[in-house]
């Protein structure tokens, strides 16, 4: 596991259960750091609706190797149901295991 793998799972684990508890109507970052950040995509058209959540890789990362993959997404897709209570150590879950470094 190189540096940036292991920076992306920090990231995953420090995002504040707060931020994983409730979404913003629009399309927006909710979390970032120097490396990464979180971002609500929107919400999927299908019943039910649900909250498009990816971690994408900054700009102003400092990390090399992840320079030129900038603003990709690097975990995620995460669809979280409208209508249900979010679970912040499941939403953490989904993001380790679609890790794409």
């Amino acid at each position: 596991m190189g540096k940036a793998s292991k920076q992306l799972e920090i990231f995953i684990a420090n995002i504040p259960d707060d931020k994983l508890k409730s979404f913003p109507s629009v399309a927006g970052t909710i979390y970032k750091d120097q490396n990464f950040r979180l971002d609500m995509q929107g919400l999927t058209t299908g019943k039910p609706q649900s909250y498009n959540l990816q971690i994408q890789v900054n700009k102003e990362t400092s990390i090399s190797t992840l320079k030129k993959a900038a603003p990709a997404t690097v975990a995620g897709p995460v669809l979280v149901p409208k209508d249900k209570t979010p679970d912040p150590d499941d939403i953490r879950k989904k993001f380790s295991d679609s890790m794409k470094l």
